[in-house]
């Protein structure tokens, strides 16, 4: 079940890994490659343990799967998802688009989400069944502002869409169907907020997707794993608004190919 107190824990967690992220951002923290080649740092491992002492003591019977450390128990029905510093290249570039992600998920459905951008001050989160929002960090949550994507009736050629996409995407080749936008401090809130129209994620893992996946469909928009559902662990998940979601999906499956959406 979820309760108020797990969405008031959410925002605790974020709390908690934004300011300690803070205390490192921008003084070169000790780094190295994982196995996979992606970065991690000392701030990564510090935010992880931070969160992690938290649901320990808070909710010791709750399954984990965090970036760094993987699965933490097992055989729970509640699962908290975590990525202490999700953007870790350019939080180690002194960029700003960079965050902390945390998501509760019940018997596999997503029920809390919260995405933030420490250098913004700001923070995205949702509630299933009760929609999306943003705030101020450390605001209070009756002062959230109440989020829904925009329904556009343009084509998809004049639609906005970022993504994060593979060295050599099959995507590359078409995104001159559309306005590409190349960088933004956060793509989903860019979504969420009107900004943009779509978004295609390649190769994205589920602690970088679950919070966005629940903002976006609490929002009103569509998300999509190019097999009509939204699953978190396939290769694509597309984001999008009501009018370009199904033409954007279509492109994106048309060029992955057969066998692309595995």
């Amino acid at each position: 079940m979820v309760n108020d107190s797990d969405v008031r824990l959410a925002h605790r967690l974020a709390d908690l890994a934004d300011a300690l992220a803070l205390e490192f951002f921008g003084r070169r923290p000790v780094a190295r490659r994982k196995e996979d080649g992606s970065p991690v740092s000392e701030a990564d491992l510090a935010v992880e343990k931070a969160m992690l002492a938290v649901l320990a003591e808070e909710r010791p019977d709750d399954a984990v799967l965090s970036e760094e450390s993987g699965t933490l128990g097992t055989g729970s029905r509640r699962r908290w998802i975590l990525d202490p510093i999700d953007g870790t290249i350019p939080f180690l570039a002194g960029r700003r688009d960079w965050g902390t992600h945390v998501a509760l998920e019940v018997e596999g459905e997503l029920r809390v989400a919260v995405l933030s951008r420490p250098t913004e001050g700001v923070r995205w989160w949702a509630e299933q069944g009760r929609g999306a929002f943003a705030s101020a960090r450390g605001g209070p949550l009756s002062a959230s502002r109440p989020l829904r994507v925009p329904e556009t009736t343009g084509p998809l050629s004049a639609a906005r869409v970022g993504g994060f996409l593979m060295p050599g995407s099959p995507v590359e080749p078409v995104r001159d169907r559309m306005r590409w936008i190349d960088s933004s401090v956060c793509l989903v809130a860019d979504l969420l907020e009107g900004r943009a129209e779509g978004l295609v994620d390649e190769g994205g893992h589920v602690w970088d997707r679950a919070p966005a996946a629940l903002l976006v469909a609490e929002a009103g928009g569509c998300v999509d794993d190019l097999c009509g559902g939204g699953r978190l662990d396939g290769r694509w998940l597309v984001y999008a608004a009501p009018g370009v979601a199904d033409e954007l999906t279509g492109l994106v499956r048309d060029a992955a190919g057969p066998g692309g959406t595995a």
